[in-house]
């Protein structure tokens, strides 16, 4: 099985899951496959959030924690995210790209598959979800986005 992040044209990823029954060949096919489309590739285990949204959407809920505690506004979280650890944007930008139904639907898998409460979805995440306001796709997320409506 393979991983495409979001935004699969600009990307450079392809997450390769290596199930329990994958045969080599079918291994070595995936690799392969990615390499012709110009992709990097890691490989994962099949394990919930595989490697990327394992790590990435625990950082995307916390921003909204933080954002939803006062922390900072959302414009401080993602400056001190992307400046502070060299990243593209920001992880409340990313999650408006992303979509923030799809990043609420990653962490519902995560936390009831894993059973942990650090998984557990930020209330604002869900409240944003629930008043349609899911990102750049819709032209409200955390952000607005006039252009898309």
């Amino acid at each position: 099985m393979s991983h495409f992040p979001a935004a699969v044209p600009i990307m450079s990823l392809v997450e390769i899951i290596r199930g329990l029954s994958t045969s080599e060949a079918t291994f070595s096919a995936a690799l392969d496959l990615a390499q012709r489309m110009g992709k990097q590739t890691c490989t994962s285990a099949d394990r919930p959030g595989f490697i990327v949204n394992r790590v990435l959407m625990p950082m995307v809920n916390e921003a909204f924690f933080a954002l939803m505690e006062g922390v900072g506004s959302a414009e401080d979280i993602d400056k001190g995210m992307k400046l502070g650890t060299n990243q593209p944007m920001g992880p409340l930008t990313l999650a408006d790209f992303i979509g923030l139904d799809t990043c609420l639907s990653i962490m519902r898998v995560l936390h009831q598959h894993l059973g942990d409460d650090k998984y557990r979805p930020c209330p604002l995440l869900v409240q944003y979800v629930d008043a349609g306001w899911v990102g750049r796709k819709v032209g409200r997320g955390v952000y607005s986005y006039p252009e898309h409506v």
